[in-house]
């Protein structure tokens, strides 16, 4: 009589099938040589990376003009304008704006840490007989310099991630011409890489038109949010007459691409900037509140209907992919944490089980 295999057993036999599908073999191989590539070449290829990358955000404006019958070329010539004009605009207008905000809060540092320790002393006053006045000044302390640790390590960080004139003339240079061409010459350029791909890809194929949507409209989609959140925020804090109405709007726009925790993270900065502003005051919740409602509005309808289904991924795993691929790769990986998740489960969904089936559909979200 056979003896009856455990389910570990089994599991070991459908994959040991698995890696009988000579097109699993190729997607493997693909996907190995890309993170090698990146992994060894990564720092030296940035600018062509940064290019694709843009270049693939403007595809998606470049279709739906050829969807209403432009033609291509011309297509490609009216959104690379647009996107030299926004490049433009960044550099000559949004930079030194960011440049002389951050500059006035250098400057009222001093002024800013003084605040907050006679802002937190009062509290502690008025709590004394509720809590214990030596460690409430305990906590104040503790609480003032981990904040000024915490503004020194970013910065310095920043700082560290600005790139030498020669690189930055680099990439003034040489990300827009490849932009330019990457559109241009895109069916050009696919054939030429498809020589270099397996005989057999359907598979790979299949793969690739899956990430193409989930990633792609992902991707496109947290652009638009981060330019319509950020441009409400920084208008609704202007009319507030919020100082550094600018840098706030920019840090809640960036905040969109750290699910969750960047929502918390940029909370800090509005509360203390308010206190700063106002003092110890009601009117000092303002832009607290404001912004709690707009990322409310982003969270239950700008979000959805921007984004759609391109990130069907359960909430547990998206706190998870951040976690993970930020303690690998730091503050990159935090970014791109939700599109390495959609690549590795669609990539996990696209495998053939034994039965000609997908498999491992409900493995991650």
């Amino acid at each position: 009589m056979p003896q009856s295999q455990t389910p570990l057993q089994n599991q070991l036999q459908k994959f040991l099938r698995l890696l009988e599908n000579g097109q699993v073999w190729a997607m493997i191989l693909v996907l190995t040589a890309s993170v090698m590539l990146l992994g060894f070449f990564g720092n030296a290829l940035a600018p062509v990376l940064t290019a694709v990358v843009l270049a693939y955000l403007l595809e998606g404006m470049v279709r739906v003009l050829v969807a209403w019958r432009i033609p291509r070329q011309l297509a490609v010539m009216l959104v690379f304008g647009l996107f030299m004009l926004l490049l433009n605009l960044v550099i000559f207008v949004l930079a030194p704006n960011l440049v002389t905000q951050l500059t006035k809060l250098s400057s009222e540092a001093p002024r800013i840490n003084q605040t907050l320790r006679d802002g937190l002393r009062m509290l502690s006053e008025s709590a004394a007989g509720l809590v214990n006045t030596s460690f409430a000044e305990n906590l104040l302390v503790w609480l003032v310099e981990g904040s000024q640790n915490v503004a020194t390590k970013a910065l310095t960080y920043l700082l560290q991630s600005i790139p030498g004139m020669l690189s930055l003339l680099l990439y003034l240079f040489l990300v827009p011409f490849l932009v330019f061409f990457y559109l241009k010459d895109k069916v050009e350029l696919l054939n030429y890489l498809r020589r270099f791909l397996p005989e057999e890809r359907g598979l790979l194929n299949r793969v690739l038109r899956k990430v193409d949507r989930g990633i792609g409209g992902y991707v496109r989609g947290k652009f638009w949010e981060m330019m319509i959140l950020g441009s409400v925020t920084y208008l609704v804090f202007v009319v507030m007459e919020v100082q550094y109405a600018f840098l706030l709007a920019l840090l809640t726009a960036l905040s969109v691409l750290i699910p969750f925790l960047g929502v918390a993270a940029v909370t800090v900065p509005v509360l203390i900037l308010g206190l700063i502003q106002w003092g110890l005051t009601w009117d000092a919740l303002n832009p607290f509140i404001a912004y709690a409602i707009l990322q409310l509005v982003d969270g239950t309808v700008l979000a959805p209907v921007i984004l759609g289904e391109a990130v069907n991924l359960h909430p547990t795993t998206i706190i998870v992919a951040v976690l993970f691929f930020g303690s690998l790769w730091g503050l990159l990986g935090v970014f791109f944490a939700v599109p390495l998740a959609i690549l590795i489960k669609t990539v996990v969904e696209s495998l053939p089980s034994s039965d000609g089936m997908t498999s491992l559909d409900n493995a991650i979200g």
